[in-house]
């Protein structure tokens, strides 16, 4: 996991596969993110605008344009439901409360992310508006050293109240057993009915086309070269069953072929997600339980 006291650089990797997705797709988007452009750094910037090596055909940016869009389709159905919070786990540049007034008109949104991170992208945020909208709370956090419960409870955040949580590009980065722990605080942190999305990555036996374990190994290579490495991979046949044991039920457990066929069939532009990534929807059943070993 990286340290606490450097801030995330795919975070910035992220924002400018959405960026470049927004700029270079073909319509109708799969997820339109007119901001993310304006929080890149200059190098990631130009090879946006540019779309240096076409990052919007990238199998691994149909992962995050997948997870994202995903996400905030549940949301809305949750908000629909009685849900008022949202809280975005290691939300790097996410720009939700900036493309989505109408949702910040009912909900209260928490990000969650190193304290580092989190003051660079505020840096960025000054920048662009003049005022950030009064519904967003930033908790800055070092998961090395307290619970997502903990970093709660120092914010506005009620856990009597119906909450939604997305988790998206950040499992990975911890341990197994970090992964089940934080999952864990949640549940404890979170009223009952309350769901939670993230997505994870598998070992190369799960991977089901041949050219996404070398996608992968480049993409894991990348990220411990800027002190991201992944660490977490999930058995996506065991983690209902996981989950179940700290508190969970499982909504969803989705493969990649069945995001594609969610978001990306149909399209002539070629688009299709990484195999290396499946995603899980829960919802916190009010029974909080201890991990198998």
């Amino acid at each position: 996991m990286r340290e606490s006291s450097a801030r995330s650089q795919t975070a910035e990797s992220v924002a400018a596969c959405r960026a470049s997705h927004f700029l270079h797709a073909e319509r109708p988007l799969v997820f339109e993110d007119p901001y993310a452009i304006e929080l890149l750094g200059q190098e990631w910037r130009e090879r946006s605008l540019a779309d240096v090596g076409e990052i919007w055909q990238h199998p691994t940016t149909c992962v995050i344009l997948g997870r994202s869009r995903y996400t905030e389709d549940q949301l809305e159905a949750a908000v629909r439901l009685g849900v008022d919070q949202y809280v975005i786990l290691g939300a790097g540049l996410d720009t939700f409360a900036l493309r989505r007034p109408d949702l910040m008109e009912t909900i209260s949104v928490y990000e969650v992310d190193t304290p580092a991170t989190q003051e660079w992208k505020r840096d960025s945020l000054a920048k662009l508006v003049d005022e950030l909208p009064a519904a967003l709370e930033f908790i800055p956090t070092d998961l090395e050293h307290e619970t997502i419960a903990e970093s709660l409870a120092r914010s506005s955040f009620r856990s009597d109240r119906l909450s939604f949580f997305s988790w998206l590009g950040s499992t990975v980065y911890l341990s197994r057993e970090g992964v089940f722990r934080t999952l864990k605080s949640i549940a404890a942190a979170s009223a009952p009915g309350s769901e939670i999305f993230f997505d994870y990555c598998v070992s190369d036996e799960f991977i089901t086309e041949q050219e996404d374990v070398a996608v992968a190994h480049v993409v894991y290579e990348y990220t411990s070269q800027v002190g991201e490495p992944h660490t977490a991979f999930l058995n996506p046949h065991t983690l209902p069953n996981e989950v179940g044991a700290v508190g969970f039920e499982v909504i969803e457990n989705i493969s990649p072929k069945q995001m594609d066929e969610r978001y990306f069939i149909g399209r002539s532009d070629g688009l299709r997600v990484a195999t290396y990534c499946y995603y899980i929807h829960l919802r916190n059943s009010g029974k909080v339980g201890h991990q198998q070993s």
